[in-house]
């Protein structure tokens, strides 16, 4: 992510969000997202839920959200702390 928030995984129900203070935050799913682009079926600005997480061969994280695993780099968390 761009906005200087780093996105961790935790296991596959939830995440750690560590803001640019250094205060973190875990979200449980299903969790809300905002698409930052087209992907799938998803229009950019589309929000979705993401109903579990996991990692892949790199340590990328990706949702799976609907019948579909995308990676995170696609969308946008919107959280408050």
């Amino acid at each position: 992510m761009k906005t200087g928030v780093e996105v961790k995984y935790c296991d596959k129900n939830s995440i750690l969000i560590i803001n640019s203070r250094g205060a973190m935050r875990q979200l449980h799913t299903p969790f809300k997202v905002q698409c930052t682009e087209d992907i799938g079926r998803y229009k950019k600005g589309s929000i979705v839920y993401v109903d579990e997480v996991a990692t892949g061969e790199k340590d990328e994280l990706i949702y799976h959200i609907g019948e579909g695993a995308y990676f995170h780099k696609n969308f946008r968390i919107t959280a408050n702390f």
